[in-house]
Order: structure tokens, then sequence, then C-alpha cells
């Protein structure tokens, strides 16, 4: 995937901190597959295999983007309280 490099290395850091949320006995499996499958395409220069490669990586990092808790991102903390507001709910009759 040597095809604008920055941008994979982007989307390959992505990939592997989103799979460190993917909720699996398997995770440490999953993340080093990840991690052998980037390094085995990495020298990869025809420009439809490059894409292809792209493309299943973006898909893949879109699935395990719905097991990230929302605020992973933000410097490290975590925000897990959720706060839920009825609005027009009363209990007069």
């Amino acid at each position: 995937m040597s095809a604008n490099a920055p941008s994979v290395l982007s989307l390959y850091r992505q990939i592997l901190k989103a799979a460190k949320y993917f909720p699996s006995r398997k995770r440490d499996n999953i993340i080093r597959e990840i991690k052998a499958e980037f390094r085995a395409n990495k020298a990869l220069t025809e420009p439809e295999r490059v894409q292809h490669c792209r493309t299943l990586a973006e898909r893949g990092l879109s699935d395990l983007q719905a097991y990230v808790p929302a605020g992973a991102g933000s410097g490290g903390r975590q925000v897990g309280d959720i706060n839920i507001t009825l609005k027009g709910a009363t209990t007069d009759f």
C-alpha cells in the first residue's frame, strides 16, 4: 500500500486504535492479523490492488468504529456518562 503512504499510515493507526475496543476474546489475534495484513501489502504498486486493499481497510475501520465508546478519541479521556432528559413528561393527570 505504498500509494499515498501518509494517509495509509493514518488509516492503519485508526484501525489499530478502534480494534482495541472490539469486544472479543480474540481481540489480540485480530490486531496481529491487521498488522500482518498491512505489512504484507506495504510494497504493493498495482493501483487497482492498492485501491482494493484500501477499500477493504476503510470498510473494516467503519465496522470497528461501531465499538469505540463515545469520547474515546478525546485526548485519551473516555466519556461514559449518558444523560437522558425527557422533555414534556409530566406527572399531572
